[in-house]
């Protein structure tokens, strides 16, 4: 058999395994993200504008104070990061060129602590803000995959031009694994919403800072916390501007922003005569008194409503910053009145500026009997103190705490360490909580000399630990005792909550908490730690934080799902490009593979 022979059989094999993949790829979802702890990439971008030159405290400028923070971050990061220093504004004053001044000092690299503390000695308070540039330019120093993400630092707002909100916006949408966090210096209130807007538009957080002495803790807490890497899960989306531009989304977690197009649209999964779920969260953004809320609502086809929208609303400093989330579930009941498929969400929030928006996708199949389930969990409050697991005297594994649900790290069962900040919420995963079971969350905060000489003997801040659903809503035990406390940092407090057992019925309870657990799942787990003000959190400084988590009860009331039909897929005018190419390669895999046997048949007679 000569080679020539075997060439048609080799490209049959070739493009047999092309089409292989390629109908792989478009048979099978997107892989969902998921958070990750060790191997990011951050690039620091400093204000080096003319306001920083203004005092910031105790005889110091601004610009002097944060490089003394920035000295000391330098110190304390991973030797293994990959961190880079950014500076704009620091070399022309004004005139043509002053608004494309921005600078890479440092490039993204394993930590090179000369090369980081050269840059920093260069910096110097001089020209304009250009904010928006900047970021664009940081985000071109980073490695183009991995955990990535900008922390900021300035003490104003854009003076370019730029819209660095919409910037920060389009730049979270290249990719899940991308953040913007920001750090804002004794700024007005004109900066300080501008720059809220830029870490929630970037799917960050911002960070206050007023005594610029301080700074140091709050640069160490973001950039040590980038460097480790925390990626949030999910993937990309951008919703329509109206309902016939939603795009399809398919079971998990999506990510977009809010506020910058009006209501966002989404074309949900048909889930037959199953149930759907959907849950929208953001990021509250509106400071310590302001009222944020998220609403979703789906319709019918024919523009239907499908029940009544879900909405949720939370108070800045008494949600202590985390955010909040709207989750609906609609059963085939519940959709007879609207009428048929295709149906769509969404997604309001009454902030003026953009916010990051989580969209969680949940479909169910049909439930074969669901009155012989166990009925919904019978108490809406009081049983939190009663779910005891004990907690663990393993040694604690360190981990970093997400600002959202997305950027949870995921800590299955076991004892976690990690610090917190006054006026911050964190975000810890517990995976595949299952049928009939609790989760459970419990926190110690350490002793810390610093907090205890700021609060004396009177006073102290208010720590909480909550527990939330698979579908990422709270399960809130307005009795319970060990939940909520005052800690003064003297002596360690322990922090307790669980949820009821995730029982498929609670979705026919009234009580918010117990509709919270309807779902197996992953479930969240969140610290917070309430300052009386601003200047109280910036005197506290780190507080050391011990997280355990674990599962309780017996797995119990699984439920059965009726098998769904096959339905066949009628074709349609509109199959694209990606279905005529599987359908060509088939039939040329089958010739070629069909052309090649006959050859070979030839060259074997006799």
């Amino acid at each position: 058999m000569s080679r020539g022979s075997l060439m048609p059989l080799s490209v049959g094999v070739t493009l047999l395994l092309a089409w292989s993949t390629l109908v792989g790829a478009g048979a099978a979802a997107p892989s969902e993200d998921r958070p990750a702890q060790g191997g990011g990439a951050v690039v620091l971008v400093l204000d080096g504008s003319g306001s920083m030159k203004e005092p910031g405290g105790a005889g110091a400028t601004r610009m002097t104070e944060a490089k003394a923070g920035l000295r000391a971050v330098v110190e304390d990061l991973p030797d293994d990061a990959q961190v880079g220093l950014r500076v704009y504004g620091s070399t022309i004053s004004e005139g043509p060129g002053s608004c494309e001044d921005t600078e890479l000092l440092a490039p993204v690299a394993r930590t090179d602590r000369g090369a980081l503390r050269a840059g920093v000695d260069r910096l110097r308070p001089l020209g304009n803000t250009p904010i928006a540039y900047s970021l664009r330019q940081a985000y071109g120093d980073l490695p183009t995959e991995g955990p990535r993400s900008i922390v900021l630092v300035s003490d104003g707002e854009e003076n370019c031009g730029g819209d660095p909100c919409e910037v920060a916006a389009d730049l979270r949408k290249k990719g899940a694994d991308f953040y913007v966090d920001v750090v804002g210096l004794q700024v007005d209130p004109a900066s300080r919403a501008q720059l809220t807007c830029i870490a929630s538009a970037g799917g960050g957080t911002y960070y206050d800072v007023q005594d610029v002495s301080r700074l140091q803790d709050t640069l160490t807490r973001t950039s040590v916390r980038a460097a480790r890497g925390y990626a949030p899960a999910g993937r990309p989306v951008e919703g329509g501007t109206t309902r016939k531009d939603a795009p399809a989304v398919t079971d998990g977690q999506w990510l977009d922003t809010v506020g910058d197009s009006g209501p966002e649209h989404y074309r949900l999964p048909d889930p037959g005569r199953g149930t759907f779920h959907v849950a929208a969260a953001t990021l509250p953004t509106r400071g310590f008194t302001g009222v944020s809320s998220v609403e979703v609502g789906v319709v019918s086809a024919d523009g239907t409503p499908c029940g009544s929208p879900a909405r949720e609303t939370a108070q800045g400093a008494s949600n202590g910053g985390a955010p909040i989330a709207a989750a609906l579930t609609l059963s085939a009941t519940d959709r007879e009145d609207c009428g048929g498929g295709p149906y769509v969400a969404t997604v309001t929030s009454n902030n003026e500026e953009v916010q990051g928006l989580e969209l969680l996708v949940r479909t169910e199949p049909e439930v074969e009997d669901a009155s012989a389930l166990p009925a919904a969990f019978g108490r809406a409050s009081g049983f939190s103190d009663e779910v005891q697991t004990g907690r663990a005297a393993a040694d604690a594994v360190p981990v970093v705490g997400g600002p959202n649900f997305s950027s949870a790290p995921p800590t299955p069962p076991g004892t976690y360490e990690d610090t917190v900040l006054p006026g911050e919420t964190l975000f810890y995963r517990l995976p595949d909580v299952g049928w009939g079971r609790s989760a459970v969350c419990d926190a110690t905060l350490g002793t810390s000399d610093r907090a205890a000489r700021a609060f004396g003997r009177a006073v102290g801040v208010t720590a909480q630990v909550r527990v939330y659903g698979a579908m990422k809503t709270l399960a809130d035990d307005s009795s319970a005792r060990t939940a909520r406390a005052q800690w003064r940092g003297d002596r360690a407090l322990d922090l307790h909550a669980a949820s009821p057992p995730v029982v498929l019925r609670n979705r026919e309870s009234s009580s918010d908490t117990v509709r919270a657990f309807q779902l197996a799942g992953d479930a969240w787990c969140s610290v917070t730690v309430l300052p009386t003000s601003a200047a109280t959190a910036e005197e506290v400084g780190e507080v050391p934080l011990t997280l355990t988590t674990s599962v309780a009860g017996e797995e119990a009331g699984v439920p059965a799902y009726v098998e769904p039909e096959p339905r066949a897929e009628a074709a349609t005018d509109d199959a694209g490009p990606a279905s005529w190419l599987l359908a060509v390669a088939g039939l040329v895999v089958v010739a070629l593979v069909g052309g090649s046997v006959v050859m070979l048949r030839r060259r074997r007679a006799p």
